[in-house]
């Protein structure tokens, strides 16, 4: 029966169902920060307060959960006026979510603005700790049809609280969320925290969206056709928006679930919701309609099993009142008509809005709720983490690709479009606007040529062996090349440069570019297996190296050219280098199981040196320090930068790019005023330099791994140099630059904005640039900045440079890194991980395919993994099928063929490796490596002999940690590394007082070879003193053994 409800029915009905709110399900004195449920709708008419008034009167007499001590409080609406609808809404926001008081009430807001003169906007409010999304469905339409003028069926509603579980039914419900969660439960994120926003001071914010209604009736359709629902669309497409922020496979959402003991639709109003974590797995290459079938399922299995607490349920999963749900999911649940009988408002012209009411719980909500024919939201968030700009990004990339998942549910999720058409031409205009043209480049050392010829005195090289001037340095090149030319070399042609860092490497670099050719850079310390496959692969025509590498190199099929150590030329070779000849090529770890040589010119490499040029300014009199090995192409900046501009080259020695003690010594030379470090060195730097004064240093570079915040507040409190962040590849160059001093929270800094002439994109599957805050793959463009390719590979670098689909020129190309990013709110570039397997390893770039190619030849089943020791430094792990024997012949056959960077820190023996339900490897699977694991290569080798040795051997416990080493043990095969050995170094150095150096570490990676150097060195150093001076020295040694 329909009744005309008035003032003077409200008492009876009030009296009839009355209720504590204290017995309502979710009430928790707390519960005034849950926060509030609203709506709100434009209408085309003036509404006249009484009305409005009269409709709240009814409804708290109707609803025993909206009244605080079971009376009937009187509630009247906010009437006010407004201009705008902003002004309006603005208002509206601020009354709807103030704080309730949930003993006192009232617990029901309404109000009602004037806009101008033919318009109303109305709102209604209740807290969430007595009215959920559905409750507020059906007020809502009520409080419509009221204000309308309508008439409501007879309020029959039930007792809201929840009947008690049963003892099976419970159990039943904690064995289903157990095995959900046994795999524990992820730290959930949301993908637009901000490291320079985390941990100040901040509050709730919230952005407001609406989705068209277009979209409402595709998503509508897709679920009648796959026979889900149109709230598992919605949560698909939440999920997958979710995924491209943060690229996690396992991704936690909270989900409030319904557990009425009322049937559907019997008008209701309570807190019956339950939050139930939802945990979905999200396989790479998973389509939308993957991703629907399973958000559908793993929904309703969640909502068929909503009635054990949240804290029972999380329990399940190791997780905690701790460890909140930090990311929710609100679905707008049935539709109004279904809810609440199907009546009309009557109300012709109506729009509904968003209202953005926030709550002071942690984390994200993602709201959604009905609107006249679509949906409204609220994303709400701590604006102590996260800024409104993203948010809005977040929310307009949900809507975008919520209509891209409607129309085309086969795409795969990396595919799905999440920029708007008009934000997208905005953002590739942007990019393509922000570079720099650069003209007038020449060769790679066409300036050293100029130098060399106008300033023949000024300093060139500095080594520990002496100094040598430009036009000295010249001479000696034009002299290596023209041997070399007579060799046979030449413009397009191949040299290899196998030489130890000195005056020799930069004469054998000067001639090679001589004559035109290619340099191919090679390393005394590489196996010569290695060596062999280069020079076949690169075609070498000679090989310019050392005396004291000839014989070992003399088996390598390949002509042999000797650095002179005297004599010059004055004449240089002229062989009409080109910008597009080749400069060199580098070798770089290969997934297919094989290095791989990337091929630059010459124009590549002026680009470089140009932007360098103009950032740094060296001039003659400037020091720069090269430390790095030839085989990583900083090497080239660290010499041929300085070289350009009649800066001299400080040069550390060979194999002491990691002995502490020397680089202090460089880096507090006068004028060094420039070096770079691998951020993990620099961290080793910082741990064991002296502190010194740095009187000219004034940048110090750092590329190759992530920077720490850490890392870079350490850095500001040892060096008052500026700090450069720069991110770049072998492929192209530095590509990306950030100069900050300060980052807050404990993430990385940034990698910057683009450089010089390189223009970045991030970019989806279909390479289309992706909103600020989602991760895409890295794509580098720059006219004259990219690699021709691969070295004999078409097929390799056809992937890699593919044609540019937003180019500046005709025929541009465009590099895919296979890095991850996205870009912030502020359009700074943060680095976000791998597409691949491929990792860095102390800054060294490591195909972890191409380790398990080589490991695989010894004939057993393997794989490799990148994983953090320790002290969280990545180290690769190896998982070898079989026993140990089978461990130490595969570690011995990659020490043939792979450089110590890609050698595994540790070996795992397993009886098989872990196969995912698909049969490919499961590499989560896969377990961290034990104490024993990392013993297991021990060799038989008895125990320390002697005092000195059992000291050398407690270094090696507390740095490997591991117990008991043999005297005869390979540090590099019981988990040493170059990060490790110099913390063995200077422990030894502090130990002895003596001068332990990187040479003599490597001479003899053992406890006793070390012992006997130890030994070694202290007597030489105890012979060359006083009696008096050697006294006190075996005091202090005494005291320190004693410690």
């Amino acid at each position: 029966m329909s009744v005309d409800l008035d003032h003077r029915q409200t008492r009876g009905s009030a009296a009839a169902t009355r209720q504590e709110p204290r017995t309502l399900p979710g009430w928790s004195p707390a519960a005034a920060s849950e926060g509030t449920v609203a709506r709100a709708v434009r209408l085309a008419r003036a509404v006249p307060v009484e009305d409005v008034d009269h409709a709240l009167h009814l409804l708290m007499g109707r609803h025993p959960a909206l009244r605080a001590d079971g009376d009937l409080p009187a509630v009247r609406a906010r009437a006010e006026d407004a201009e705008t609808e902003e002004a309006a809404l603005e208002s509206a926001e601020a009354h709807a979510g103030a704080t309730w008081d949930l003993t006192a009430g009232p617990l029901l807001r309404g109000c009602r603005i004037r806009i101008g003169r033919d318009a109303t906007l109305l709102t209604l409010a209740a807290p969430r700790a007595v009215c959920d999304e559905s409750s507020m469905t059906v007020l809502w339409h009520e409080f419509r049809t009221l204000c309308a003028g309508g008439t409501l069926p007879e309020a029959s509603a039930p007792d809201p609280r929840r009947a008690p579980l049963t003892t099976d039914s419970s159990e039943r419900q904690r064995v289903y969320w157990n095995s959900r969660l046994d795999t524990g439960l992820p730290v959930p994120r949301f993908g637009i925290e901000s490291p320079q926003r985390t941990g100040g001071p901040g509050g709730r914010g919230g952005v407001a969206f609406t989705v068209p209604a277009d979209v409402r009736v595709a998503v509508e359709e897709l679920a009648r056709r796959s026979a889900t629902a149109a709230d598992s669309v919605l949560l698909a497409a939440f999920l997958a928006t979710l995924h491209r922020y943060v690229r996690e496979e396992q991704i936690l959402v909270g989900v409030p679930v319904e557990s009425r003991a009322a049937p559907a639709g019997s008008g209701a109003v309570g807190n019956f919701v339950n939050t139930v974590p939802l945990l979905v797995a999200i396989e790479r290459g998973l389509r939308f309609g993957g991703l629907l079938e399973l958000a559908h399922t793993t929904l309703e299995e969640a909502r068929r099993r909503a009635d054990l607490p949240l804290t029972e349920i999380l329990a399940g999963g190791g997780g905690s009142e701790a460890s909140p749900l930090r990311v929710q999911f609100v679905p707008p649940g049935p539709a109004p008509e279904r809810t609440a009988g199907g009546a009309r408002h009557g109300d012709t012209g109506a729009r509904e809005l968003p209202l953005r009411v926030t709550s002071a719980a942690a984390g994200v909500s993602f709201r959604l709720a009905h609107a006249d024919g679509t949906w409204t939201g609220v994303l709400e968030y701590d604006t102590a983490e996260a800024g409104a700009g993203a948010a809005r990004g977040w929310a307009e990339s949900f809507t975008t690709l919520l209509a891209h998942a409607a129309a085309c549910p086969d795409a795969g999720l990396d595919a799905l479009e999440m920029l708007q058409a008009d934000r997208l031409e905005h953002a590739v205009a942007a990019i393509n606007s922000g570079f720099e043209t650069y003209e007038g480049l020449r060769p790679v050392h066409a300036a050293f040529e100029e130098i060399a010829r106008s300033r023949p005195e000024l300093t060139a090289v500095e080594s520990g062996s002496g100094s040598v001037g430009y036009g000295e340095l010249d001479r000696r090149a034009n002299l290596l090349a023209h041997r070399l030319i007579a060799q046979g070399l030449g413009p397009e042609r191949t040299a290899g440069v196998l030489v130890e860092r000195s005056v020799d490497l930069i004469v054998a670099l000067l001639a090679v570019w001589k004559t035109g050719a290619a340099m191919v850079p090679l390393d005394p310390r590489m196996p010569d297996k290695r060596v062999s496959f280069i020079a076949g692969d690169a075609r070498l025509t000679t090989i310019v190296t050392q005396e004291r590498y000839r014989t070992r190199l003399a088996g390598q099929q390949v002509p042999l050219v000797t650095v002179p150590t005297e004599g010059g030329a004055d004449a240089p070779a002229d062989p009409g280098v080109r910008m597009e000849n080749t400069a060199y090529v580098y070798y770089t770890s290969g997934s297919t199981g094989q290095p791989k040589g990337v091929v630059l010119d010459h124009r590549t490499a002026a680009v470089r040196l140009e932007w360098l040029g103009r950032r740094y300014g060296l001039a003659a009199g400037d020091r720069v320090v090269h430390k790095t090995p030839l085989i990583f192409d900083v090497a080239v900046w660290e010499i041929v930068g300085p070289l350009s501009a009649g800066a001299t080259l400080l040069l550390a020695e060979p194999d002491a790019e990691s002995d502490v003690a020397h680089l202090s010594e460089l880096l507090t030379t006068e004028n060094t005023v420039f070096t770079h470090f691998v951020p993990s060195m620099l961290d080793a730097y910082l741990r064991h330099a002296p502190a010194a004064e740095y009187p000219s240093l004034r940048w110090v570079q750092l590329s190759g791994e992530a920077v720490s915040a850490r890392l870079l507040e350490q850095f500001a409190g040892h060096f008052s140099a500026e700090c450069h962040n720069l991110y770049g590849q072998t492929e192209t160059s530095e590509v990306a630059a950030w100069e900050g001093q300060a980052v807050e929270g404990d993430g990385s800094v940034p990698l910057g904005r683009q450089i010089g002439v390189y223009r970045l994109f991030v970019l989806d599957e279909a390479l289309r640039p992706v909103p600020p805050g989602v991760t895409g793959e890295l794509c580098v463009a720059g006219v004259g900045g990219l690699a021709r390719g691969y070295l004999g590979r078409p097929g390799t670098t056809a992937d890699r440079f593919v044609p540019h689909p937003h180019p500046v020129t005709p025929g541009e190309r465009l590099y895919r890194t296979g890095d991850l990013a996205s870009f912030d709110e502020d359009g700074l570039l943060m680095y976000r991980g791998r597409a691949d397997e491929q990792t860095k390893i102390r800054g060294c770039r490591v195909e972890t395919g191409e380790v398990e190619a080589v490991l695989s030849q010894g004939g057993a089943d393997c794989a490799v993994v990148a994983r953090p020791d320790e002290e969280g430094a990545a180290e690769l792990v190896a998982y070898v099928v079989g026993d140990r024997s089978t461990v130490e012949t595969l570690a011995a056959h990659a020490q043939e063929y792979l450089p110590g960077y890609m050698l595994p820190s540790v070996y795992v023996a397993l009886d098989a490796l872990p196969l995912g339900a698909s049969g490919k490897l499961d590499r989560r699977g896969l377990p961290a490596p034990t104490a024993d694991d990392r013993a297991a290569r021990r060799t038989a080798s008895e125990p320390p002999l002697t005092a000195l040795e059992e000291q050398i051997a407690e270094l090696w416990q507390i740095v490997l940690r591991i117990d008991r080493p043999g005297r005869d043990d390979n540090f590099f095969n019981v988990g040493g590394n170059s990060l490790k050995s110099l913390q063995i170094l200077n422990r030894i150095n502090a130990a002895f007082h003596i001068k332990f150096t990187v040479r003599d570490f490597f001479a003899g990676p053992t406890i006793s070879r070390m012992a006997a150097t130890v030994n070694r060195l202290l007597r030489e150093m105890i012979a060359a003193m006083s009696e008096d001076d050697a006294a006190v020295l075996l005091a202090e040694l005494k005291e320190t053994q004693a410690r």
